[in-house]
């Protein structure tokens, strides 16, 4: 994915016979699902933009999604495991409607992440679990940690300059 465009949700396959996609949300910003609003699907060929005509929120992080253009089962599934996305200049837009202390996913990943003065390595992904947010850090030798994103663990005071500093319980893994 480009730095231009930020994922929002993900095509998790069609629902019906009239192109409704089955999505799984990423965004806490119900907003960007709107009637009218603009999302991008990224393509074989670079990323084409939609409009949505409807959403429909469902349990948990899923929702259905009717996007102008796509009017079928088999256009629904065509995009199946499509990153659904918007443009970053949209996102830094409505960066006023997180919460405190909230940031976005791209402001997370490619920080370096340190436990005291040992770099652990970069923030490559990070997992939705069902008690809160996985951070993996990736480092060079191959070797992947995964941390809890909680506070008392993970520190974002200086996530400006790209560092976050980990603070493992014991046992965590080995430093």
């Amino acid at each position: 994915m480009t730095d231009d465009y930020i994922r929002i949700a993900v095509a998790a396959g069609a629902h019906g016979l009239t192109g409704r996609l089955k999505v799984l949300v990423i965004s806490d910003i119900r907003e960007r699902f709107d009637q009218g609003k603009s999302v991008f699907i990224k393509t074989k060929t670079g990323f084409r933009e939609f409009t949505i005509l409807n959403f429909i929120e469902q349990k948990g992080r899923s929702g259905l999604l009717q996007l102008e253009g796509i009017g079928d089962r088999d256009a629904a599934l065509s995009l199946k495991g499509s990153d659904i996305c918007i443009e970053r200049a949209e996102a830094e837009r409505t960066r006023g409607a997180l919460d405190e202390g909230s940031y976005y996913y791209f402001d997370v990943i490619g920080c370096a992440a340190y436990c005291g003065d040992r770099l652990l390595g970069t923030v490559t992904d990070i997992l939705e679990a069902g008690s809160g947010e996985i951070l993996i850090i990736s480092n060079d030798e191959g070797r992947q940690f995964m941390v809890p994103f909680v506070e008392s663990m993970v520190d974002t005071k200086d996530i400006r300059n790209r560092r976050l500093d980990i603070n493992p319980v014991e046992g965590l893994f080995e430093v």
